[in-house]
């Protein structure tokens, strides 16, 4: 059974999340672009027009050091009982219960703080303000 947050706990959290957030969207930046050169290199011709037979196994080591490392980040964040929801965004959830059911606190990188929740099966487009007060 998934861990359930209330919101004074979930924004405790925060901190530590967040940091692992950001070192999480670093490297999938780095995956980004180092993907984006393998896909280039796949693609090179030569002058002749025949495809440019490159050793590209140094990117590839580094395109899978940088994928285990995001996997890892992922773990450590999971364990807490927080869930990622988009990587590149640095979006994750909290579940919490709000009037006797299951809802979602929402954060993403660069927010202050838990200030967003959202019915489990409406997800970010479906993000409320948090009202304290309804929370207590």
């Amino acid at each position: 059974m998934p861990r359930v947050y209330t919101l004074s706990q979930a924004r405790r959290s925060l901190p530590g999340i967040a940091a692992v957030v950001t070192v999480m969207r670093k490297r999938a930046q780095k995956l980004d672009e180092l993907t984006a050169i393998a896909s280039s290199v796949r693609r090179s011709t030569s002058a002749d027009g025949g495809p440019v037979v490159a050793d590209d196994s140094e990117l590839q080591a580094e395109i899978a050091r940088l994928e285990g490392q995001i996997a890892m980040l992922i773990e450590h964040i999971q364990q807490q009982g927080v869930e990622v929801k988009d990587i590149r965004r640095g979006l994750v959830d909290w579940r919490a219960e709000r009037e006797g059911r299951e809802v979602y606190l929402c954060w993403q990188h660069g927010e202050r703080t838990v200030s967003w929740w959202h019915e489990l099966a409406d997800g970010f487009a479906g993000r409320q303000p948090i009202v304290v007060s309804e929370w207590v």
